[in-house]
């Protein structure tokens, strides 16, 4: 299981024990000659596994999360910023309705302030079925990754600087992200396709 911060720099630590080999001769004349001439020989130090395709898959799913949540507070608060921005880290349906859900906060007038701190995130599932021609809809490689977010140091207000968040929101969101490559195998096609959340008072609950 892929876990954020946990697995991203968490590859193996090697320590490279370098045994010195001493050697003790009180007589170093002519009987050193008679030594035994055993050689030493390095035993190789095995070379770290390569993760499979869908621990790759895993990874590389929860690498966009941080960036997913990243590209959304950036759109909230800076409204010059053009809305195709976007796709960059998701797909439709998921594309459409945050930059419906953007555009229509920006036209109200409405400001954010602070950003969402991810706490966890885990990939659940994954499917490497791919087949982009599947009818009635494509079958595309998925992940399934659970977040935790902290949103407590974000606000939104409006024009006139009063705050529109309920003062008793809940701190966090629990996110439950579909990640899908619809160009897979290339690493830099994953995708937010879907990301549901409902609202938490711990990433437990």
């Amino acid at each position: 299981m892929a876990v954020i911060r946990a697995t991203a720099g968490a590859a193996a630590v090697l320590l490279a024990l370098t045994a010195s080999g001493c050697s003790s001769s009180s007589d170093p004349g002519p009987s050193s000659s008679l030594t035994s001439g055993t050689s030493t020989s390095r035993t190789p130090s095995p070379s770290p596994t390569a993760p499979s395709p869908a621990e790759e898959a895993q990874e590389l799913a929860v690498d966009l999360v941080p960036e997913y949540l990243r590209m959304i507070d950036d759109l909230y608060l800076d409204p010059s910023l053009a809305l195709d921005g976007i796709y960059e880290v998701a797909v439709a349906p998921e594309a459409t309705a945050q930059a419906t859900a953007i555009g229509k906060f920006r036209s109200q007038g409405y400001r954010q302030t602070g950003r969402s701190q991810l706490v966890t995130a885990s990939a659940v599932s994954v499917d490497l079925s791919n087949d982009p021609a599947a009818s009635p809809s494509p079958v595309f490689p998925t992940v399934v990754v659970s977040a935790c977010v902290d949103v407590s140091q974000v606000d939104a207000v409006d024009a006139t600087g009063e705050s529109i968040v309920p003062p008793d929101r809940p701190r966090y969101l629990v996110q439950q992200l579909t990640v899908v490559n619809p160009d897979y195998p290339d690493t830099s096609s994953w995708r937010v396709s879907e990301a549901p959340n409902r609202q938490a008072e711990s990433c437990e609950g």
